[in-house]
């Protein structure tokens, strides 16, 4: 089953980008910090879920 959830561009702490599907809160306003959730999503993007400041694995954009 395919999680629901927007298409944005993510960059990450360590300086890469990548095309993702975020999830999370219905309005994502760009500069959301987001997490990389693991497991089988059925997806061909990776899935990110938004998190608190400080926390996560970078930004969706």
């Amino acid at each position: 089953m395919m999680r629901r959830g927007r298409k944005a561009l993510v960059a990450l702490d360590s300086g890469d980008w990548c095309f993702a599907r975020v999830v999370g809160r219905r309005r994502v306003e760009p500069g959301v910090r987001v997490q990389l959730q693991v497991g089988g999503t059925g997806s061909k993007l990776p899935t990110f879920a938004i998190t608190d400041t400080g926390a996560g694995d970078g930004f969706a954009l």
